[in-house]
């Protein structure tokens, strides 16, 4: 019986391109191969007997090389797919991304077609729901201004999307400073008029400062919640159908749905 070899890497875009990079060149066979990424708060996701595990340090220049042939030998489309997915919360995505450009790098551009095939149709599906899940924060989030005059936004998003929905508020807010912080990863992303905003791991951040708002922050969050309630049909009201449009998760960030 052949050893599967299991490579462990980052769960990141880089870290799961470099991955992918070093088990394609390591000869071992697709079918002896595994990628996957570490898990939130353990080194393993998910230890296997009689495999061997390869722990993978992250490599800018191998990812950057795996990008530019997926561009090149695939597609601009299937690249930009491929980032969506690592950034996904599905737990297997390194291996499925891997198992997708076996395919894609045999096939070429018209991948995109076999919608028939296992790996292809679980791929699109899990680049579709990170879409869905970065539109809908598009759509939903909720910035607050501090007594700093500092925009902020505090967001809990089932799949690492604050660097897909950022670029929007950057175009959106051009002359605004704004901090947007992923509460479960750690993350936050920060814009300066003038400048590229910048994304940054934030391990301790001062909560409380937050909800610091500034007065005319506190007055527009008294109208809006006057309006939200006074616009109401109570003959109308369809909480299944509030639900659908605005699913309950989201609800916690956002400002008309937050007591005093």
């Amino acid at each position: 019986m052949e050893t599967k070899h299991i490579y462990l890497c980052d769960n990141s875009i880089d870290g799961i391109f470099t991955a992918i990079y070093l088990a394609w060149s390591s000869r071992y066979g697709h079918a002896n191969i595994k990628i996957e990424e570490k898990s939130e708060g353990s080194k393993y996701a998910n230890i296997e007997l009689f495999s061997e595990y390869i722990a993978v340090d992250t490599d800018l220049e191998l990812a950057f090389k795996v990008s530019a042939s997926i561009k090149s030998k695939i597609s601009e489309e299937a690249f930009e797919m491929s980032c969506r997915v690592a950034l996904s919360d599905y737990l297997g995505k390194a291996d499925l991304i891997y198992r997708f450009l076996i395919l894609g790098f045999s096939i070429g551009r018209s991948i995109m077609e076999h919608m028939s095939n296992e790996v292809v149709n679980q791929f699109l599906r899990v680049n579709k729901n990170v879409s869905r899940e970065a539109y809908h924060f598009i759509e939903f989030i909720r910035f607050s201004e501090q007594e700093n005059k500092l925009l902020t936004a505090v967001i809990h998003p089932k799949s690492n999307v604050i660097t897909l929905i950022t670029p929007h508020f950057e175009d959106r807010f051009p002359q605004e400073r704004f901090l947007i912080y992923d509460a479960d990863r750690q993350l936050a992303t920060f814009h300066v008029p003038g400048n590229p905003w910048i994304l940054a791991h934030v391990p301790e951040i001062d909560q409380e400062g937050m909800d610091k708002i500034s007065f005319v922050e506190d007055d527009y969050r008294d109208l809006w919640k006057i309006f939200f309630q006074n616009i109401v049909i109570k003959e109308r009201i369809n909480p299944k159908l509030q639900r659908g449009n605005l699913p309950l998760r989201f609800r916690k960030d956002m400002t008309e749905f937050k007591s005093k």
